[in-house]
């Protein structure tokens, strides 16, 4: 992973005590990893010595017989030390590369969180309980104020995350949920945009707000490209399987462009220099990227923790080179451009305020030079 500047701050480690990524690491990850051998019985075995080894193991390495073995060298200097050694994002995106390998994805193609997102879409509603922007008229409308509505729903189906039922607990939502308000800013450079990539995170709820984000756009006479993962990631996130169910349960996308990109399922950060050409082609020739989901933003910033001190903006930090709009609810302690005033009543209102996904932000990062990591 690339960093750069004399501003360059160290990402998320597991081994900070008393951290979330440090409860991700040691409590997290194993309960996933279990959870899934109780739906994929015949991986079982392989799934319960991962996560025997993430508690009391040694890092091994992925097998050179699979596919995606070349792009891990990452981890390659954490080999035979414990899991807690691994940078976070790192470790997360190893997990499910592991997890992948467990199941022999490779060979059979089959996602092992498949059971989990169905048992999801059996309930499935489009975030309505929203309040402020969110709460009445018809998401796919093409004008201005389906345009407001899609966007505020696109950006609290975030809390839609099979791996942290915390954040799926929380209803309703009004702006003072949101810790970084950038929506007019938003909302100037989507009515302004020709061609807009959508960087897509969690199926299920979210998806169907981020298709019915598509669908407002295109109906506007935006091009709309969708970004779905190439391979089963942080448990809920979506595939083009995915997106083929909802479309034909309804969830109707207005005709937008899919590309699958494997950059999304691997260890590096979300930044030009880190792009492969292919997707820094894409992301070039696009007016906005939306940069949808915790994941993506951690990516966008570093995996830097949150540090009230730090002055950096999210232009500062964030470098593609179309303007990007950030569409997340707080799932980790990483957070960049947020004012003071606005953290400090987060935190009073709620301690997990950082990782409990109660509280979202839309920020924007505009095209152009930036002071990066």
């Amino acid at each position: 992973m690339i960093m750069s500047s004399t501003n360059a701050r160290a990402p998320w480690r597991c081994d900070v005590v008393g951290t979330f990524a440090h409860r991700t690491c040691t409590v997290r990850w194993p309960a996933i990893v279990r959870g899934v051998a109780v739906d994929v019985t015949e991986a079982a075995p392989a799934l319960r010595a991962l996560a025997d080894e993430i508690e009391n193991g040694r890092v091994v390495g992925l097998t050179t017989s699979t596919k995606e073995h070349a792009r891990w060298g990452v981890v390659d200097d954490f080999v035979g030390q414990p899991w807690t050694s691994l940078p976070w994002y790192v470790g997360e995106a190893f997990l499910y590369a592991r997890i992948r390998e467990a199941v022999r994805y490779d060979d059979t193609g089959r996602d092992p969180f498949l059971a989990a997102k169905l048992r999801e879409e059996r309930e499935l509603l489009v975030i309505d309980d929203v309040g402020d922007a969110g709460d009445a008229g018809d998401a796919s409308d093409a004008g201005d104020d389906g345009l407001v509505r899609a966007l505020w729903r696109a950006l609290w189906g975030n809390r839609g995350d099979l791996s942290l039922p915390e954040a799926r607990a929380h209803q309703g939502a009004d702006a003072a949920d949101l810790v970084v308000d950038d929506r007019d800013a938003a909302l100037a450079a989507l009515r302004a945009a020709r061609r807009v990539a959508l960087v897509l995170d969690n199926a299920g709820p979210e998806l169907a707000a981020d298709l019915a984000l598509a669908r407002v756009l295109r109906r506007r006479g935006v091009a709309v490209t969708l970004l779905p993962k190439d391979a089963p990631f942080f448990v809920s996130d979506a595939l083009v399987a995915d997106i083929d169910r909802l479309v034909a349960a309804g969830h109707d996308h207005g005709g937008a462009d899919v590309v699958v990109q494997p950059f999304f399922t691997g260890p590096s950060f979300l930044c030009s220099a880190e792009l492969p050409s292919a997707l820094g082609k894409l992301f070039g020739g696009v007016d906005v990227v939306v940069a949808k989901g915790d994941c993506n933003y951690r990516r966008l910033v570093g995996d830097v923790p949150y540090d009230v001190d730090d002055t950096r903006g999210f232009d500062d930090v964030v470098d593609l080179p179309a303007t990007v709009i950030a569409l997340r609810t707080l799932k980790a302690e990483v957070l960049v451009g947020a004012a003071v005033d606005r953290a400090r009543t987060a935190r009073e209102r709620d301690g997990a305020w950082l990782v409990g996904g109660r509280f979202g932000v839309v920020q924007v990062a505009r095209a152009g030079g930036r002071n990066l990591r």
